[in-house]
């Protein structure tokens, strides 16, 4: 009975020597010769605002529409931008009206002013010979002097209409800047995905009306640790598995590899090492004919190792 009771003890210890040695009679895992983790799906965005405040005219598009590059896609009332740029214009022929009649004005008294110039020079003359009293020659000389004022200010008159005709071509060249910019054209060919406003809601300067994606340009985000990416490299092989389909795969090749660390996976709580850090991994996504859309989750894996890739049957190509 004690010799059972013993044995027992004998093979309880040793099942938890065995535990905590880190079961040192186990092979470790090997090396697949991949890295594999879950990534999302991207795309191209382009998301068009309007640069003034203006109420929407039309929107010719609903989500899900393609739209190609160049195509209006935003269209803004114009009937107060119109009125506003009338405005500017008459205040531009105003000014060069202006301008006109200052010059003429500014003429007559530059002739005004010769002709007393003259007549001041005549009488300081006969002044000179005595011929005429100086109370005389103080007259001419205080309409000589009277006549370079008025010089002066009908001069100052003509810098200030041509300052109010470059201020009125500077409004109206804005005016014709914010006609332009009522239409807003596809940056991009791609599917509007989003569609935030309609015709007749007014809109902020910055605001997003629509967003158009390109699906053409896919790929997949997924985040390796410091100790992962340094056994990739740029073209690397990748295979994606979609909605958890280990049969059917879709090729493609690591395209972008952060320069640097972004969040932390694992935080340092002893002090004694440093954080473990991810880097932000790009995988370009072939044409799939919409099997693969934003937003999805997939599964990349990145061959490490090219001589120990395990294929699966079913695979699409590019």
């Amino acid at each position: 009975m004690m010799s059972g009771r013993l044995f027992a003890i004998l093979f309880v210890t040793l099942g938890l020597v065995l535990t905590f040695s880190g079961l040192p009679f186990v092979d470790p895992p090997k090396d697949l010769g991949y890295v594999e983790r879950v990534g999302v799906i991207e795309a191209t965005e382009v998301h068009l605002s309007a640069k003034i405040s203006e109420r929407i005219a039309e929107i010719p598009f609903r989500e899900g529409d393609f739209v190609t590059l160049g195509t209006p896609v935003v269209l803004l009332h114009r009937e107060e931008l119109e009125a506003e740029a009338a405005q500017a214009e008459a205040e531009l022929r105003q000014a060069e009206s202006e301008i006109l009649t200052a010059e003429a004005i500014h003429n007559k008294s530059k002739r005004s002013r010769l002709d007393a110039k003259r007549n001041l020079d005549r009488l300081t003359n006969l002044h000179k010979e005595k011929l005429i009293a100086t109370a005389d020659l103080e007259d001419v000389q205080t309409a000589f002097d009277l006549a370079s004022a008025e010089v002066a200010v009908t001069k100052a008159r003509i810098h200030s209409a041509e300052a109010a005709l470059k201020q009125g071509q500077a409004h109206l060249h804005l005016f014709q800047v914010r006609m332009q910019e009522r239409t807003l054209v596809a940056p991009i060919s791609g599917v509007v995905t989003l569609k935030a406003y309609e015709a007749g809601e007014m809109v902020a300067p910055g605001v997003t009306i629509v967003t158009l994606t390109d699906l053409s340009s896919l790929w997949a985000r997924i985040d390796l640790e410091e100790g992962e990416v340094g056994e990739i490299r740029l073209s690397e092989s990748v295979d994606l598995f979609v909605n958890a389909d280990r049969e059917t795969i879709y090729p493609g090749k690591v395209i972008e590899i952060g320069t640097a660390g972004d969040f932390a996976t694992q935080r340092d709580t002893t002090r004694g090492r440093q954080d473990i850090k991810t880097f932000r991994v790009k995988i370009g996504v072939p044409a799939s004919e919409g099997r693969i859309k934003p937003g999805m989750t997939v599964v990349a894996r990145i061959y490490t190792d090219t001589t120990t890739k395990n294929r699966p049957l079913k695979k699409v190509e590019r």
